[in-house]
């Protein structure tokens, strides 16, 4: 009996008649998904959490045709984000990016047992701010929202990067200084750039160069 209970409670791919164990169930037509039939990020390769793959690729065509020079001009541009020639010509206008720093606190004990907090910072990285742009915190009930979003100067491991998602982070910026914003380091949740954002975020950071270099936009 028992089971047979498991086996009830037990999801299966409903995706071309697939029957594997299911991971996920799509919002959007409502069947459970597996791995294989997840839909997945193009941008960040992270798996949608209530997505499936046809639903993705529903999606696509109704977006219509692609432009094949259009696409070659936008892995261009991407390609001069990823490979770091972004960040070296906002260095070469002279544009400072701001420092990113990391909040330590700590409590150090005083006379009659009191103890005072007291608080570090750490400049830890620069970035370029660039906007507020969307990204989403993919969970249950995905949320979408704007985040204040700056160009790194030095990614982790450093240029070049696969992704441009790699190379810009959320962030808050107060008095001159920018915290970065990470997903926990635990959870089932994670967040990620949307995808039709990359083009307004390279169009943002020529913007930045050609504001002190009084360059002209390419027509």
């Amino acid at each position: 009996m028992g089971r047979d209970m498991v086996g009830h409670m037990a999801a299966e791919c409903a995706i071309d008649g697939c029957a594997v164990l299911a991971i996920g169930r799509c919002r959007e037509c409502g069947r459970a998904f597996c791995m294989s039939h997840q839909a997945h990020n193009e941008v960040t390769g992270e798996g949608y959490a209530a997505l499936c793959i046809q639903c993705l690729q529903r999606r696509q065509r109704v977006a219509g045709p692609v432009d094949a020079g259009g696409d070659a001009r936008e892995a261009t541009e991407r390609t001069w984000v990823t490979s770091g020639q972004a960040a070296m010509d906002l260095y070469a206008a002279g544009i400072a990016p701001v420092p990113v720093v990391e909040r330590h606190s700590r409590f150090v004990k005083q006379r009659f047992g009191r103890a005072r907090e007291e608080i570090d910072e750490i400049e830890v990285g620069a970035l370029w701010v660039l906007g507020r742009f969307e990204w989403t915190e993919m969970q249950e009930i995905p949320e979408t929202r704007e985040w204040t979003t700056g160009l790194l100067a030095r990614p982790a491991g450093g240029y070049p990067v696969s992704m441009v998602a790699r190379a810009v982070a959320r962030c808050k910026v107060t008095d001159g200084l920018a915290v970065v914003i990470r997903d926990a380091a635990y959870g089932d949740s994670f967040t990620q750039l949307e995808r039709r954002e990359i083009p307004r975020i390279v169009a943002a950071a020529r913007a930045l160069v050609r504001s002190i270099s009084g360059e002209t936009p390419a027509r």
